[in-house]
């Protein structure tokens, strides 16, 4: 059983949550756009989906999403979503395939800080990357002073080089206001080479 499981019945409901995945995935359309990246037709992989918030976005421009995560009270949430949007190129893992699928796009949204080896998870990710691929997380920004999960922009951008990708890009994604709080989540984004 996932810690997260019993997150997973009221997730949804969440405006914060929804609001965040809303930004999330305006970011990354304008990313795309700036980067001459097309997510129609992209080949996509959700890696630490949660409920699919996100992956609900990208299921109308995408041909294939694969949707991962650990949490199966989460997974189920998705695959109910799945079967009521009757999303036929969608589909929902436990983890990564073993085969390297040749994703066009892989989208990690506040997960890689749960992960126990982040520079290995992400050269693992990108190993599943078609060349051309493009690679984009959002997480919350560390101090660096152990303050919790998240990551310093310089953690980012040396794991994103560190796993081969170029150009590699750290910045502020978007705003949301959480328990009253304005935040600013960090975008780290690369290319796998073509």
């Amino acid at each position: 059983m996932s810690e997260w499981d019993e997150y997973a019945a009221d997730w949804d409901t969440s405006a914060a949550v929804r609001q965040y995945a809303d930004q999330a995935f305006e970011s990354l359309t304008r990313l795309a756009e700036a980067v001459d990246f097309t997510l129609s037709g992209a080949r996509a992989c959700d890696f630490g989906c949660g409920t699919g918030l996100l992956t609900e976005r990208l299921a109308d421009r995408c041909t294939r999403i694969d949707a991962v995560d650990t949490s199966s009270a989460m997974r189920e949430v998705l695959e109910e979503k799945i079967d009521r949007q009757r999303w036929t190129h969608a589909r929902v893992l436990d983890r990564l395939p073993p085969t390297r699928q040749g994703y066009d796009l892989m989208v990690c949204s506040s997960v890689l800080s749960f992960v126990d080896d982040y520079p290995e998870m992400v050269g693992t990710l990108v190993s599943h990357l078609a060349a051309g691929g493009l690679f984009v997380q959002w997480d919350w920004e560390s101090s660096g002073d152990n303050d919790g999960h998240g990551f310093t922009r310089s953690e980012i951008q040396q794991t994103l080089e560190g796993a081969g990708l170029d150009p590699v890009a750290v910045d502020t994604g978007f705003e949301v206001t959480v328990d009253g709080e304005v935040m600013r989540p960090l975008m780290g984004w690369g290319r796998r080479a073509f």
